[in-house]
């Protein structure tokens, strides 16, 4: 990263040019995430099926709000192209509403996405007294520490990569693995994450067996994916799994302990049970929305669930498979066209947008 050429009269330039998008549905925790933004950039709500309170707490916040919203209840990449599309902002820093920006966060990121197009943060997840929180928190921490990804949030991009990776920001077929579809993208064009650790939010601690849902949904998720062909499939599904849980359990019960590795056992049985679930019932009824060029990209070694890194064989697997379905992504020779000052990104992100208000 080369932030520290970046004078502070570019990064308030950087700062007025800057969205923070957030999906909302009924949490009225996003009083307080709004809060915790320290700094004057526009704030774009995308509703998606909100509850009378939290449209009561729009229509009465003394901040100025952008507000959108979509009739997909759920879909978290709908709601974010819909966040996208409702802002004519440079940079998009994508939240969730029951995170927290720590001090002067918001501001860092925005100073690292002026040189850089890609950026992540860090989550600090909370825990209360309960074995189940702790466990969440542990698990958590492991799912996302072992490699840096596009998982949001926070995550901050220059929509000038859009034209680069596709034509659009999420894919609106795909519920709840929407940032790990735009992260395979990203590898695809040569594009990287950069991982500022010191831009922490804090989650809200989690009670209950409220994660397990989370990750039955993000099997439902997979599911879709394998399916359009924008993950892989493994070639013998049920071998290939079992390989790959017990691989990851004993990672976690290595970093974590073995109470961690245990609710992750847990977890895992949620995420195939959400898998089987949308093969067995489609429960977004997508199926009757997915493209003629839908079809399975079969590998006998599968992208594992617990990584965000590709292979080369399974960057050209689904390199092709994108290029089958009429996307072409190639990769980026310059990543400098994305930084402050040039005049390549404009043009090329106005073309991406056309693309996805198309689509």
């Amino acid at each position: 990263m080369t932030t520290d050429l970046v004078d502070e009269a570019a990064v308030d330039e950087g700062i007025a040019r800057t969205a923070v998008v957030i999906a909302l549905r009924d949490d009225l925790r996003i009083a307080d995430c709004i809060a915790s933004i320290d700094e004057d950039v526009e704030i774009v709500l995308a509703l998606n099926g909100p509850s009378d309170a939290v449209l009561k707490l729009i229509a009465d916040h003394p901040r100025p709000l952008t507000v959108t919203e979509i009739d997909d209840v759920g879909n978290l990449g709908a709601a974010y192209n819909a966040g996208a599309a409702a802002t004519d902002r440079q940079y998009l820093l994508l939240m969730d509403s029951d995170c927290t920006f720590a001090p002067g966060v918001v501001r860092a990121m925005v100073r690292a996405v002026l040189t850089d197009p890609v950026v992540k943060g860090q989550v600090v997840y909370g825990e209360s007294d309960g074995l189940l929180s702790r466990l969440t928190a542990r698990v958590r921490e492991f799912d996302e520490g072992d490699y840096v990804s596009a998982l949001s949030p926070p995550l901050i991009y220059n929509r000038a990569i859009v034209d680069h990776i596709g034509g659009y920001h999420f894919d609106e077929l795909i519920h709840w693995c929407e940032d790990r579809e735009f992260d395979f993208r990203l590898q695809l064009a040569g594009i990287p994450v950069v991982h500022l650790p010191e831009a922490r939010i804090f989650h809200d601690a989690q009670h209950g067996f409220a994660n397990m849902r989370s990750y039955f949904r993000y099997g439902v998720g997979e599911g879709i994916a394998q399916e359009t062909g924008v993950f892989t499939t493994p070639a013998v599904p049920v071998l290939w799994r079992l390989y790959e849980a017990t691989r990851t359990l004993v990672h976690c019960a290595r970093d974590k302990g073995a109470g961690a590795a245990a609710y992750y056992a847990l977890l895992k049985v949620a995420f195939h049970a959400g898998t089987a679930h949308h093969l067995l019932n489609d429960p977004y009824r997508v199926r009757d929305r997915y493209p003629a060029s839908a079809k399975r990209a079969r590998m006998v070694r599968s992208i594992p669930q617990h990584s965000a890194r590709l292979t080369k064989p399974q960057l050209r697997r689904l390199r092709r498979a994108h290029w089958e379905a009429g996307r072409r992504i190639e990769k980026v020779t310059d990543l400098s066209v994305f930084r402050r000052g040039s005049a390549g990104p404009v043009a090329a992100s106005a073309a991406g947008e056309a693309r996805q208000q198309q689509a």
